[in-house]
């Protein structure tokens, strides 16, 4: 049974990655608390401004559809094959990206006020090292049926 709560808890970590890379990967401008943080909207940042954003979004966007597309796989191996490879890999990716995007979130709330996402962000870190604890992959228990 831990091994399901703690696989469940991935695959929800997994879905979000993806619906964070979508919304990021093809928005075609930036979102609202960008907007809240450069203290103008969208159509009075300049054409080439407009270009560099778009692209950070895209390869932000392509970073979470890269990580939401291995946490899903990492989650399925690790409960068809149960390998310990995986179990690994899967909080440490999450926390390894998350951490620094924490770090942007809350510093661009800090710094100007704006309403990013740092707690959500935080949260995924929680709920990928949460997974960790129930998982316990340095445990003997058996993961496949308990």
């Amino acid at each position: 049974m831990r091994t399901k709560i703690a696989l469940a808890i991935y695959l929800i970590i997994g879905l979000v990655d993806l619906v964070l890379g979508i919304i990021y990967f093809t928005s075609d401008q930036f979102l609202s608390y960008h907007s809240q943080a450069v203290g103008t909207s969208w159509q009075e940042v300049g054409f080439g401004t407009q270009t560099l954003i778009l692209a950070l979004m895209r390869v932000a966007g392509g970073g979470w559809l890269a990580l939401g597309f291995l946490t899903i796989a990492f989650a399925l191996d690790a409960l068809m094959t149960n390998s310990t490879l995986a179990r690994w890999a899967l909080p440490t990716g999450t926390v390894i990206f998350y951490l620094p995007c924490l770090a942007a979130t809350w510093s661009v709330y800090r710094e100007t006020g704006a309403q990013s996402p740092w707690a959500p962000t935080f949260g995924l870190i929680v709920m990928a090292l949460l997974a960790l604890l129930v998982d316990a992959p340095w445990s003997s228990h058996n993961r496949i049926k308990d």
